[in-house]
């Protein structure tokens, strides 16, 4: 088992702790922000896995390029990639229904 913890600044005074454990190919992680607490999806967590650490203001920012490694076969991998598909089909379906209500208003204005 490996962990790694980040201190992350986000829009509370004090910064969040953001924690990655790897325990083979099972990646889990944790932030103390309102959203992580409530095991909702949060910006901090999602930033680091991308290797964003602007906002991280522990003396680790060079580690964020360990835990990025971590994400490539696991779990989390495939649900991120599940939810970018998701968000286009979704963007997809609002255009179309965009679209839809524009030839709804044409028809009514003949």
């Amino acid at each position: 088992m490996m962990l790694i913890k980040f201190l992350v600044q986000g829009s509370s005074n004090s910064p969040y702790e953001v924690t990655f454990i790897v325990e083979g190919k099972n990646l889990n992680a944790f932030c103390t922000c309102p959203a992580g607490e409530k095991n909702q999806s949060c910006k901090h967590r999602m930033a680091i896995l991308r290797g964003e650490t602007d906002a991280v203001v522990s003396a680790n920012k060079d580690e964020a390029s360990i835990v990025r490694s971590w994400l490539a076969g696991s779990d989390i991998e495939l649900a991120i990639h599940d939810l970018a598909e998701a968000e286009h089909d979704f963007e997809e379906a609002r255009k179309k229904r965009d679209r839809a209500k524009k030839a709804l208003v044409k028809a009514m204005h003949h």
